[in-house]
């Protein structure tokens, strides 16, 4: 058989072992490197968006935190002004430091009363009609 000729092996294991051992040196010392950089640089990424994600995410539970106790204080303050000076019977809304308070405040309190009356009734969204706009054009 012709296959197994020795002289015509030789020839084809010897470029066998040589093209195999080319490609792998040129695998190992030039494409290897460039392919861990890669994931080492992805790795360092990924680290980098923890580490800043967990900052962001304690800078975001402090001034949550804050605005907390802002808004306790004030309503605490707001709940001072209408319990407990608001049933006196010589409270009057006119004097100076109260003016201001009682219309932000009643400002305040009709605004949210007409947002939930306006835009939380069923009811009343139920009732409002609304259509696209070609529908809107006037008719020849």
């Amino acid at each position: 058989m012709p296959q197994l000729d020795f002289l015509i092996i030789l020839p084809q294991i010897f470029w066998l072992i040589f093209s195999f051992s080319f490609f792998y040196f040129i695998l190992t010392y030039y494409l290897l490197p460039c392919f861990l950089k890669t994931i080492k640089a992805r790795i360092n990424f990924i680290k980098n968006n923890q580490i800043a994600e967990s900052q962001l995410t304690f800078l975001i539970l402090e001034k949550k935190q804050i605005n907390l106790k802002k808004l306790i204080k004030l309503l605490n303050e707001i709940h001072l002004i209408l319990f407990s000076n608001l049933f006196h019977s010589n409270f009057i809304f006119s004097k100076k430091p109260f003016k201001k308070n009682y219309l932000i405040l009643n400002r305040k309190i009709i605004s949210a009363a007409a947002y939930s009356i306006f835009f939380c009734n069923s009811t009343l969204l139920n009732t409002l009609k609304f259509y696209p706009l070609f529908l809107n054009r006037k008719k020849l």
